[in-house]
């Protein structure tokens, strides 16, 4: 083999800051990244009761992939989440909400809502 061979991060600065978050906003719950839920479909992270039960799949998207309509994938692994009852929010990377802002989103986001039209709905 050749090349050096070295450790990175396993998340990014944007990923650590939304982990952190999530971390804080949801005392007392487990709070997993890069999860494959039902081993079929996987979410950036997961905020998860104490028992390991999934309230929510977090997806963290960049300007580009949020230009336009949502893709045909995302349309899909978003339907495929929500059939286990689980709900989907998709954040702009630049635009990381805090913490009460994070536990108002899990708590408040109807099943099938997305994100975008939840924050369009209260600014």
């Amino acid at each position: 083999m050749s090349g050096a061979v070295g450790a990175k991060p396993l998340l990014d600065k944007r990923e650590q800051l939304l982990y952190g978050r999530l971390v804080r906003a949801f005392p007392g719950h487990v709070i997993l990244v890069n999860v494959a839920l039902s081993r079929l479909v996987v979410a950036a992270f997961a905020v998860c009761k104490a028992d390991f039960t999934p309230l929510a799949a977090i997806e963290l998207e960049d300007c580009a992939q949020a230009k336009g309509a949502p893709s045909d994938q995302h349309r899909l692994k978003d339907q495929q989440i929500q059939a286990a009852g689980i709900k989907v929010i998709r954040l702009m990377a630049n635009d990381i909400p805090s913490e009460s802002a994070l536990k108002a989103l899990v708590a408040v986001l109807p099943l099938t809502s997305s994100t975008s039209e939840l924050m369009r709905r209260a600014s």
